[in-house]
């Protein structure tokens, strides 16, 4: 029997399950064959072990690296993945496992109940969501396929822990070594069951996912590979997709770009897939630092910010405002709460009660704000908006920028802050992903998603914790709802919004990633229905080529043509390979469509995503059009421009030469040199 307690995103499902079941089904006959990239605008992880982080950045990668017990569909059902079948014991305080048959790690290594045991007590005591296995007291293995989960108390939400992202099976002969598993090397250089394993690791860049051959489920994973892009900028993932050199955006989030995708006949958009998730966006405030201890103070910063301005126009309408701790579309929701619309003359006199009149300066006091820089319009913008808002009521706010999401989370775990912007899941059940925030046992210096806020209440810790062993949902549902009208009032965060993710995906690729976990799920069945075909123009031969320029060119041409975008990439940005000289000649190679976005300089003056259509040269001309070929060219095919932009290294601006020639009939490549 399937249980449906917890599941917040089950309407949500219902709604869309005929296009998932229509999108999921195959078209043709999966094989083994291909490679995708996926452009992850999320961050780069600390490490790939979800058994000690948690979040987006780690979980995608790690899904595909470790296997878990179980697997869950769109329909909330938990599905076989290593465990071939469970029950529960009547008085529902254990849980038995039975594990499929020859499963091995990615180093050959048998997957036994010992794996299984070790890997949920890890778990408990590392893990972030320190509630989410609390209730377990040990686990026995009284064979090598079976493993029995002993519960000291009911727990509701225990099928939907085993989800891939939530409880990863470490091999107990690696990670049970003695050494702080937290940073133990195996985290960098990961051995697992999962469909791929990791051969390459490029930090900052991208990492490499290859075939798990020895992968339990027999004839999977479909892919030969799957690479991993970091790419921070929407602008680069857009132009990447439009150009099919990626292939999918997980949890893509830019409210411009999904308009503009949405124009491409090669691309799907869709909601779908994040039902799991609950994705909350939020202010959190440190409740160590002064004010910000002092409830009125809170509520006057939440009386600053116009929730329904951030949804209505800073979203356009794609999210819907947040009122407190979970979800909306929760069955644990509870609406009747305290509110905080827009009202500056009240959050005023909040601050005056509070002992802080505005001074002469006309500032009451400062405050530092933080925000992940990942998701701009969720994080950065947003962050940007509160800053201008309480200046209004006079509180000086300077917002702080981390270099990468480690910096960020480093400095938000460590309590060095004052507000956070934040984006949090709910993770399906309020017990996996709300209580964490919480309770106060979960204040734990250095784990990022934990009770970062400092936030203390004993009452609110008894409700907690009643609710995590309560078997039926009307008295859960009393029980949550008490925790939220506390917590709506002590405000230890200002909830605004739920994140509107969406999954963008190649139309070529058969069974997308649409349960409940979408892309924190393992990719096994992913793949090419339909391989991207792209046509590319003739290509002037080498032999032809009437200056070492044009030969530079010509060459580029030929090795994207030959390798694609990422391959050529890494040969462009090799000095040795003759495209690149920044010391000396300034000589690299620039690709750019005939509208002006660029998606390739191997020199980095320029981003993937820039617009150069409007730039102009030193007289006045359109770059674009003489780099296009509409432009006057000079003797042997090579333009010349005053003015370009600077040289790389010299960074002074003078005379270029450029030889530019068609990739397709949209894409032009420059070789380029400065005189």
């Amino acid at each position: 029997m399937v249980n449906i307690i917890g599941n917040p995103y089950l309407v949500i499902t219902c709604v869309f399950l005929s296009i998932a079941i229509a999108t999921h089904s195959p078209a043709v006959e999966p094989k083994q064959d291909g490679r995708i990239i996926i452009s992850d605008g999320v961050g780069e992880p600390k490490h790939f072990n979800p058994a000690v982080a948690s979040g987006s950045a780690t979980a995608i990668i790690g899904a595909q690296i470790f296997a878990s017990p179980l697997r869950y569909d769109e329909n909330w059902n938990p599905k076989p993945y290593l465990a071939k079948s469970w029950e529960f014991s009547k008085d529902g305080l254990s849980l038995t496992l039975h594990l499929v048959k020859d499963a091995t790690f990615h180093d050959g290594r048998p997957i036994t109940s010992e794996d299984i045991a070790f890997s949920i007590l890890t778990v408990q005591k590392y893990h972030p969501f320190k509630p989410m296995f609390a209730p377990v007291e040990r686990v026995d293995t009284p064979d090598p396929q079976k493993a029995v989960i002993r519960l000291s108390r009911h727990h509701p939400a225990l099928l939907l822990a085993m989800s891939p992202a939530l409880l990863p099976i470490l091999p107990k002969h690696i990670y049970g070594d003695g050494r702080d598993i937290k940073t133990h090397p195996a985290n960098l250089q990961p051995v697992g069951s999962g469909p791929f394993k990791l051969v390459k690791n490029v930090p900052g860049k991208y990492i490499v996912l290859k075939r798990n051959e020895r992968f339990f489920i027999p004839g999977r994973p479909y892919l030969d590979e799957i690479v991993i892009r970091y790419d921070y900028d929407p602008n680069a993932q857009l132009i990447y997709m439009e150009r099919q050199d990626a292939h999918i955006l997980p949890l893509f989030i830019d409210l411009e770009g999904i308009e503009r995708l949405s124009k491409n006949k090669h691309i799907v958009i869709t909601p779908i897939g994040h039902e799991g998730l609950g994705a909350m966006n939020w202010l959190a405030f440190n409740l160590l630092r002064k004010p910000l201890d002092d409830k009125r103070v809170r509520q006057a910063i939440a009386y600053s910010i116009d929730a329904a301005f951030i949804n209505k126009f800073m979203n356009r309408g794609r999210s819907v405002r947040a009122n407190g701790p979970i979800s909306p579309f929760s069955p644990f929701y509870e609406p009747k709460v305290a509110t905080y619309d827009l009202d500056l003359v009240k959050a005023g006199a909040l601050l005056d009660k509070a002992g802080l009149p505005v001074k002469p300066n006309g500032t009451r006091f400062s405050l530092t704000l933080d925000y992940i820089p990942v998701v701009p319009s969720q994080q950065h913008d947003i962050a940007f908006y509160i800053k201008r808002q309480l200046s209004k009521i006079g509180i000086d706010v300077r917002v702080r920028s981390s270099n990468n999401f480690k910096e960020w989370a480093e400095r938000v775990g460590g309590w060095d802050f004052d507000m956070t912007m934040d984006g949090v899941y709910s993770w399906g059940d309020p017990m996996i992903g709300v209580h964490r925030t919480y309770l106060s046992d979960n204040i734990r210096k250095g784990v990022v998603w934990s009770n970062t806020q400092n936030y203390r209440n004993s009452k609110v810790d008894d409700i907690l914790n009643r609710a995590a062993v309560e078997m039926d949902i009307a008295k859960r549902k009393a029980l949550y709802s008490e925790f939220q009208r506390i917590v709506t009032d002590e405000l230890p965060i200002v909830w605004l919004n739920l994140i509107p993710y969406q999954t963008v995906y190649n139309k070529g690729l058969g069974n997308p990633p649409l349960s409940i976990w979408g892309m924190h799920s393992p990719l096994d069945e992913l793949y090419w229905k339909a391989v991207p075909v792209i046509t590319y123009a003739s290509t002037p031969p080498l032999k032809g080529a009437k200056s070492a320029l044009e030969r530079v060119g010509i060459q580029a041409i030929h090795l994207l043509k030959e390798k694609g975008l990422f391959e050529a990439l890494k040969v462009f940005e090799d000095e040795k390979s003759g495209y690149l000289d920044l010391e000396k000649s300034g000589l690299h190679v620039i690709g750019f469509t005939m509208k002006g976005i660029v998606f390739l300089d191997n020199s980095g003056q320029m981003k993937p995503g820039m617009d150069i259509g409007g730039v102009l040269d030193l007289k006045g001309n359109n770059i674009l059009k003489q780099l296009s070929g509409t432009g006057e060219t000079q003797g042997n095919g090579i333009i010349e421009i005053e003015g370009l932009w600077p040289h790389p290294t010299t960074h002074k601006v003078g005379r270029i030469k450029a030889w530019c020639g068609k990739l397709t009939m949209d894409d032009r490549i420059c070789a380029l040199l400065w005189e």
